[in-house]
Protein backbone atom coordinates (compact mmCIF):
# COMPACT_ATOMS: atom_id res chain seq x y z
CA UNK A 1 0.00 0.00 0.00
CA UNK A 2 2.94 2.31 0.62
CA UNK A 3 4.28 1.68 -2.87
CA UNK A 4 0.83 2.35 -4.35
CA UNK A 5 0.37 5.57 -2.35
CA UNK A 6 3.83 6.82 -3.26
CA UNK A 7 3.64 6.05 -6.96
CA UNK A 8 0.12 7.48 -7.23
CA UNK A 9 1.52 10.83 -6.08
CA UNK A 10 4.35 10.66 -8.62
CA UNK A 11 7.05 10.49 -5.94
CA UNK A 12 10.19 8.34 -6.11
CA UNK A 13 11.59 6.44 -3.13
CA UNK A 14 14.46 8.93 -2.90
CA UNK A 15 12.09 11.91 -2.90
CA UNK A 16 9.84 10.34 -0.27
CA UNK A 17 12.81 9.55 1.97
CA UNK A 18 13.90 13.19 1.84
CA UNK A 19 10.38 14.42 2.62
CA UNK A 20 10.08 12.32 5.79
CA UNK A 21 13.76 12.56 6.79
CA UNK A 22 14.42 8.85 6.43
CA UNK A 23 16.85 6.92 4.22
CA UNK A 24 15.90 5.59 0.82
CA UNK A 25 17.01 2.17 2.08
CA UNK A 26 14.37 2.36 4.83
CA UNK A 27 11.63 3.23 2.34
CA UNK A 28 12.75 0.39 0.08
CA UNK A 29 12.74 -2.07 2.98
CA UNK A 30 9.22 -1.00 3.95
CA UNK A 31 7.96 -1.47 0.41
CA UNK A 32 9.58 -4.89 0.11
CA UNK A 33 8.21 -6.01 3.47
CA UNK A 34 11.69 -6.40 4.96
CA UNK A 35 11.07 -3.93 7.75
CA UNK A 36 8.01 -2.58 9.54
CA UNK A 37 7.48 1.21 9.78
CA UNK A 38 6.55 2.39 13.27
CA UNK A 39 3.54 4.57 14.14
CA UNK A 40 5.55 7.77 13.77
CA UNK A 41 6.70 6.66 10.32
CA UNK A 42 3.11 5.90 9.30
CA UNK A 43 1.98 9.32 10.52
CA UNK A 44 4.70 11.00 8.47
CA UNK A 45 3.82 8.95 5.40
CA UNK A 46 0.15 9.81 5.84
CA UNK A 47 0.88 13.53 6.01
CA UNK A 48 3.34 13.62 3.11
CA UNK A 49 1.41 11.32 0.76
CA UNK A 50 -1.98 12.76 1.77
CA UNK A 51 -3.71 9.45 2.49
CA UNK A 52 -5.42 8.60 5.79
CA UNK A 53 -3.44 6.21 7.98
CA UNK A 54 -6.14 3.57 7.40
CA UNK A 55 -5.03 3.40 3.77
CA UNK A 56 -1.76 1.77 4.77
CA UNK A 57 -3.41 -0.82 7.03
CA UNK A 58 -5.81 -2.29 4.47
CA UNK A 59 -5.88 -6.08 4.52
CA UNK A 60 -7.62 -6.88 1.22
CA UNK A 61 -4.98 -5.35 -1.02
CA UNK A 62 -5.75 -7.70 -3.92
CA UNK A 63 -8.62 -5.41 -4.93
CA UNK A 64 -6.01 -2.98 -6.23
CA UNK A 65 -4.24 -5.53 -8.39
CA UNK A 66 -5.76 -6.27 -11.81
CA UNK A 67 -5.27 -9.98 -12.57
CA UNK A 68 -3.83 -9.22 -16.02
CA UNK A 69 -1.86 -6.44 -17.61
CA UNK A 70 -3.99 -3.47 -18.58
CA UNK A 71 -4.05 -2.02 -22.08
CA UNK A 72 -3.18 1.56 -22.99
CA UNK A 73 -4.14 3.69 -25.89
CA UNK A 74 -1.22 6.08 -25.57
CA UNK A 75 1.26 8.17 -27.49
CA UNK A 76 4.95 7.28 -27.64
CA UNK A 77 5.87 10.36 -25.58
CA UNK A 78 4.54 8.87 -22.33
CA UNK A 79 7.44 8.83 -19.85
CA UNK A 80 8.14 5.98 -17.45
CA UNK A 81 7.41 8.07 -14.32
CA UNK A 82 4.12 9.32 -15.75
CA UNK A 83 3.17 5.78 -16.77
CA UNK A 84 3.85 4.45 -13.27
CA UNK A 85 1.76 7.21 -11.72
CA UNK A 86 -1.10 6.60 -14.15
CA UNK A 87 -1.01 2.85 -13.57
CA UNK A 88 -1.19 3.47 -9.82
CA UNK A 89 -4.13 5.79 -10.37
CA UNK A 90 -5.94 3.14 -12.41
CA UNK A 91 -5.18 0.48 -9.80
CA UNK A 92 -6.78 2.71 -7.19
CA UNK A 93 -9.83 3.28 -9.35
CA UNK A 94 -10.09 -0.45 -9.98
CA UNK A 95 -9.98 -1.03 -6.23
CA UNK A 96 -12.77 1.48 -5.69
CA UNK A 97 -14.90 -0.28 -8.31
CA UNK A 98 -14.28 -3.59 -6.52
CA UNK A 99 -15.27 -2.10 -3.16
CA UNK A 100 -18.42 -0.47 -4.56
CA UNK A 101 -19.40 -3.65 -6.39
CA UNK A 102 -19.02 -5.89 -3.33
CA UNK A 103 -22.27 -4.74 -1.72
CA UNK A 104 -24.36 -4.98 -4.90
CA UNK A 105 -26.11 -8.24 -5.73
CA UNK A 106 -26.55 -9.42 -9.32
CA UNK A 107 -30.29 -8.86 -9.15
CA UNK A 108 -29.63 -5.24 -8.24
CA UNK A 109 -28.21 -4.55 -11.66
CA UNK A 110 -24.51 -5.40 -11.70
CA UNK A 111 -23.68 -8.65 -13.50
CA UNK A 112 -20.92 -10.19 -15.56
CA UNK A 113 -20.50 -8.82 -19.08
CA UNK A 114 -21.64 -10.96 -21.99
CA UNK A 115 -18.70 -10.81 -24.36
CA UNK A 116 -18.69 -13.22 -27.25
CA UNK A 117 -17.29 -16.43 -25.80
CA UNK A 118 -18.09 -18.93 -28.52
CA UNK A 119 -16.18 -17.41 -31.43
CA UNK A 120 -13.37 -19.16 -33.31
CA UNK A 121 -9.89 -18.29 -32.04
CA UNK A 122 -8.85 -17.29 -35.56
CA UNK A 123 -11.69 -14.79 -36.03
CA UNK A 124 -10.51 -11.41 -37.32
CA UNK A 125 -11.02 -8.20 -35.33
CA UNK A 126 -13.63 -7.17 -37.89
CA UNK A 127 -15.50 -10.47 -37.48
CA UNK A 128 -15.46 -10.07 -33.71
CA UNK A 129 -16.77 -6.51 -33.95
CA UNK A 130 -19.61 -7.60 -36.23
CA UNK A 131 -20.45 -10.57 -34.01
CA UNK A 132 -20.52 -8.43 -30.87
CA UNK A 133 -22.80 -5.87 -32.51
CA UNK A 134 -25.11 -8.71 -33.52
CA UNK A 135 -25.01 -10.31 -30.07
CA UNK A 136 -25.82 -7.00 -28.41
CA UNK A 137 -28.51 -6.34 -31.08
CA UNK A 138 -27.02 -3.03 -32.10
CA UNK A 139 -29.07 -1.58 -34.99
CA UNK A 140 -27.39 -0.76 -38.28
CA UNK A 141 -25.82 2.67 -38.52
CA UNK A 142 -24.01 4.85 -36.01
CA UNK A 143 -24.02 4.27 -32.24
CA UNK A 144 -25.25 7.46 -30.59
CA UNK A 145 -23.88 6.64 -27.14
CA UNK A 146 -21.15 4.05 -27.03
CA UNK A 147 -20.84 4.55 -23.28
CA UNK A 148 -24.50 3.72 -22.66
CA UNK A 149 -24.23 0.62 -24.83
CA UNK A 150 -21.22 -0.69 -22.91
CA UNK A 151 -22.63 0.16 -19.51
CA UNK A 152 -25.88 -1.63 -20.39
CA UNK A 153 -23.68 -4.70 -20.81
CA UNK A 154 -21.96 -4.22 -17.45
CA UNK A 155 -18.73 -2.62 -18.57
CA UNK A 156 -17.68 0.28 -16.35
CA UNK A 157 -16.71 3.37 -18.33
CA UNK A 158 -15.23 6.32 -16.45
CA UNK A 159 -13.60 9.59 -17.33
CA UNK A 160 -10.44 9.93 -15.28
CA UNK A 161 -9.62 13.31 -13.77
CA UNK A 162 -5.90 12.56 -13.88
CA UNK A 163 -5.08 14.41 -17.06
CA UNK A 164 -2.16 13.29 -19.17
CA UNK A 165 -2.19 14.43 -22.79
CA UNK A 166 -0.25 11.33 -23.88
CA UNK A 167 -2.84 8.80 -22.67
CA UNK A 168 -6.25 8.39 -24.28
CA UNK A 169 -7.54 5.24 -22.62
CA UNK A 170 -6.82 2.30 -20.36
CA UNK A 171 -8.71 -0.94 -19.83
CA UNK A 172 -8.50 -4.01 -17.62
CA UNK A 173 -10.57 -6.46 -15.60
CA UNK A 174 -10.78 -5.78 -11.88
CA UNK A 175 -9.87 -8.46 -9.37
CA UNK A 176 -13.57 -9.35 -9.15
CA UNK A 177 -13.77 -9.72 -12.93
CA UNK A 178 -15.56 -6.51 -13.86
CA UNK A 179 -14.25 -4.93 -17.09
CA UNK A 180 -13.28 -1.28 -16.76
CA UNK A 181 -12.48 1.33 -19.38
CA UNK A 182 -11.03 4.68 -18.35
CA UNK A 183 -10.71 7.48 -20.87
CA UNK A 184 -9.06 10.88 -20.74
CA UNK A 185 -11.75 13.43 -19.89
CA UNK A 186 -9.91 16.13 -21.87
CA UNK A 187 -10.30 14.42 -25.24
CA UNK A 188 -12.67 15.54 -27.96
CA UNK A 189 -15.79 13.38 -28.09
CA UNK A 190 -14.88 11.83 -31.46
CA UNK A 191 -11.47 10.75 -30.18
CA UNK A 192 -13.05 9.57 -26.92
CA UNK A 193 -15.52 7.38 -28.82
CA UNK A 194 -12.76 5.74 -30.82
CA UNK A 195 -10.68 5.23 -27.67
CA UNK A 196 -13.60 3.54 -25.90
CA UNK A 197 -14.17 1.25 -28.89
CA UNK A 198 -10.42 0.59 -29.06
CA UNK A 199 -10.34 -0.45 -25.39
CA UNK A 200 -13.45 -2.58 -25.90
CA UNK A 201 -11.48 -4.41 -28.58
CA UNK A 202 -8.72 -5.11 -26.07
CA UNK A 203 -11.23 -6.43 -23.52
CA UNK A 204 -12.82 -8.71 -26.11
CA UNK A 205 -9.63 -9.96 -27.75
CA UNK A 206 -6.69 -9.56 -25.38
CA UNK A 207 -7.74 -10.29 -21.81
CA UNK A 208 -4.98 -12.89 -21.41
CA UNK A 209 -2.23 -11.23 -23.44
CA UNK A 210 0.33 -8.51 -22.91
CA UNK A 211 -0.17 -5.53 -25.22
CA UNK A 212 2.14 -4.99 -28.19
CA UNK A 213 2.10 -3.16 -31.50
CA UNK A 214 0.25 -5.95 -33.31
CA UNK A 215 -2.52 -6.03 -30.73
CA UNK A 216 -2.81 -2.24 -30.88
CA UNK A 217 -3.47 -2.54 -34.61
CA UNK A 218 -6.05 -5.27 -33.94
CA UNK A 219 -7.82 -3.02 -31.43
CA UNK A 220 -7.85 -0.22 -34.03
CA UNK A 221 -9.40 -2.55 -36.61
CA UNK A 222 -12.01 -3.71 -34.11
CA UNK A 223 -12.88 -0.12 -33.18
CA UNK A 224 -13.22 1.00 -36.80
CA UNK A 225 -15.59 -1.85 -37.66
CA UNK A 226 -17.58 -1.51 -34.44
CA UNK A 227 -18.14 2.24 -34.93
CA UNK A 228 -18.26 2.32 -38.74
CA UNK A 229 -19.46 -1.09 -40.01
CA UNK A 230 -18.17 -1.72 -43.51
CA UNK A 231 -21.54 -2.80 -44.93
CA UNK A 232 -23.14 0.44 -43.71
CA UNK A 233 -20.48 3.01 -44.50
CA UNK A 234 -18.83 1.56 -47.63
CA UNK A 235 -20.85 3.43 -50.25
CA UNK A 236 -20.67 6.71 -48.31
CA UNK A 237 -16.86 6.69 -48.56
CA UNK A 238 -16.69 6.31 -52.34
CA UNK A 239 -15.15 9.35 -54.07
CA UNK A 240 -14.41 10.90 -50.68
CA UNK A 241 -13.85 14.67 -50.67
CA UNK A 242 -12.79 17.10 -47.93
CA UNK A 243 -16.04 19.04 -48.27
CA UNK A 244 -18.09 15.93 -47.55
CA UNK A 245 -16.21 14.87 -44.43
CA UNK A 246 -18.02 17.23 -42.06
CA UNK A 247 -21.44 15.79 -42.87
CA UNK A 248 -20.04 12.25 -42.55
CA UNK A 249 -18.59 13.12 -39.17
CA UNK A 250 -21.95 14.48 -38.03
CA UNK A 251 -23.60 11.26 -39.16
CA UNK A 252 -21.14 8.70 -37.77
CA UNK A 253 -19.67 10.43 -34.73
CA UNK A 254 -16.13 9.69 -35.87
CA UNK A 255 -13.35 12.13 -36.62
CA UNK A 256 -12.74 13.21 -40.19
CA UNK A 257 -9.29 11.66 -39.98
CA UNK A 258 -10.77 8.32 -38.86
CA UNK A 259 -13.22 8.44 -41.77
CA UNK A 260 -10.39 8.99 -44.23
CA UNK A 261 -8.47 6.07 -42.76
CA UNK A 262 -11.60 3.95 -42.93
CA UNK A 263 -11.86 4.74 -46.63
CA UNK A 264 -8.27 3.64 -47.15
CA UNK A 265 -8.68 0.45 -45.10
CA UNK A 266 -11.77 -0.50 -47.11
CA UNK A 267 -9.79 -0.14 -50.33
CA UNK A 268 -11.65 2.95 -51.51
CA UNK A 269 -8.64 5.27 -51.42
CA UNK A 270 -5.21 4.63 -52.86
CA UNK A 271 -2.19 5.76 -50.89
CA UNK A 272 -1.71 9.00 -52.84
CA UNK A 273 -5.34 10.06 -52.40
CA UNK A 274 -5.22 9.06 -48.73
CA UNK A 275 -2.15 11.23 -48.10
CA UNK A 276 -3.68 14.11 -50.05
CA UNK A 277 -6.80 14.07 -47.88
CA UNK A 278 -4.73 13.95 -44.69
CA UNK A 279 -2.76 16.99 -45.88
CA UNK A 280 -6.08 18.72 -46.54
CA UNK A 281 -7.12 17.99 -42.96
CA UNK A 282 -3.87 19.26 -41.43
CA UNK A 283 -5.39 22.64 -40.35
CA UNK A 284 -7.82 20.64 -38.19
CA UNK A 285 -5.20 18.41 -36.57
CA UNK A 286 -5.64 19.87 -33.08
CA UNK A 287 -9.34 20.64 -33.27
CA UNK A 288 -11.77 19.46 -35.89
CA UNK A 289 -15.00 21.27 -36.76
CA UNK A 290 -18.47 19.80 -36.02
CA UNK A 291 -19.77 19.60 -32.45
CA UNK A 292 -21.00 16.02 -32.15
CA UNK A 293 -23.13 16.82 -29.10
CA UNK A 294 -25.33 18.90 -31.41
CA UNK A 295 -25.88 15.84 -33.56
CA UNK A 296 -27.14 13.52 -30.83
CA UNK A 297 -23.85 11.96 -29.71
CA UNK A 298 -23.47 11.75 -25.93
CA UNK A 299 -20.71 10.00 -24.00
CA UNK A 300 -21.53 10.45 -20.32
CA UNK A 301 -20.70 7.46 -18.06
CA UNK A 302 -23.35 6.59 -15.46
CA UNK A 303 -22.66 3.11 -14.08
CA UNK A 304 -20.05 4.03 -11.47
CA UNK A 305 -22.17 6.94 -10.23
CA UNK A 306 -25.16 4.57 -9.99
CA UNK A 307 -23.03 2.22 -7.89
CA UNK A 308 -22.17 5.14 -5.62
CA UNK A 309 -25.83 6.21 -5.41
CA UNK A 310 -26.78 2.65 -4.49
CA UNK A 311 -24.59 2.85 -1.41
CA UNK A 312 -26.02 6.24 -0.50
CA UNK A 313 -29.71 5.63 -1.17
CA UNK A 314 -30.19 1.86 -0.80
CA UNK A 315 -27.48 0.72 1.60
CA UNK A 316 -27.96 3.92 3.59
CA UNK A 317 -24.31 4.83 3.94
CA UNK A 318 -23.23 8.41 4.49
CA UNK A 319 -20.64 10.08 2.30
CA UNK A 320 -18.24 9.98 5.24
CA UNK A 321 -18.68 6.21 5.54
CA UNK A 322 -18.08 5.74 1.82
CA UNK A 323 -15.01 7.96 2.00
CA UNK A 324 -13.68 5.84 4.86
CA UNK A 325 -14.52 2.61 3.01
CA UNK A 326 -12.42 3.83 0.08
CA UNK A 327 -9.69 5.13 2.44
CA UNK A 328 -9.57 8.59 0.86
CA UNK A 329 -8.97 12.06 2.23
CA UNK A 330 -11.66 14.72 1.82
CA UNK A 331 -10.02 16.30 -1.22
CA UNK A 332 -9.60 13.10 -3.22
CA UNK A 333 -13.09 11.90 -2.31
CA UNK A 334 -14.67 15.20 -3.36
CA UNK A 335 -12.76 14.99 -6.64
CA UNK A 336 -14.01 11.46 -7.20
CA UNK A 337 -17.59 12.53 -6.51
CA UNK A 338 -17.23 15.47 -8.87
CA UNK A 339 -15.93 13.18 -11.61
CA UNK A 340 -19.07 11.07 -11.15
CA UNK A 341 -21.36 14.09 -11.33
CA UNK A 342 -22.35 13.71 -7.69
CA UNK A 343 -20.91 16.83 -6.14
CA UNK A 344 -20.33 20.54 -6.54
CA UNK A 345 -17.06 20.89 -4.70
CA UNK A 346 -18.41 19.73 -1.36
CA UNK A 347 -19.88 16.50 -0.10
CA UNK A 348 -22.77 14.89 -1.95
CA UNK A 349 -25.99 14.73 0.10
CA UNK A 350 -28.35 11.79 -0.39
CA UNK A 351 -31.86 12.60 -1.62
CA UNK A 352 -33.32 10.49 1.18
Amino acid sequence: MLELARSSRGITQKELAALINRTQAAVSQWEHNLREPNEEDISLLSNVLNYPTSFFYQQEIDVYLPPVQGHYRKKAALKAVSRTQLESHFRLLGGWVNKLQDAIEVEDGIASPDFSDDTPSDASPEDLARQLRAKWRVPNGPIRSLTTLLENHKIVVAKTWMFNENVDGYSFHTNSGMPVIYVNREMSIDRMRFSIAHELGHLVMHSDCLPDEAREKEAHRFAAEFLMPSHDIHDQLINLRIEGLMSLKARWGSSMTALVRRGRDLGLLNEDRYKSLLIGLSPYRKKEPVDLTKHGFVEQPQLMSLMMRYHLDEVGMTTTQIRDMLHLNDGDFSQLMLSLGLGSGGMYVSHR
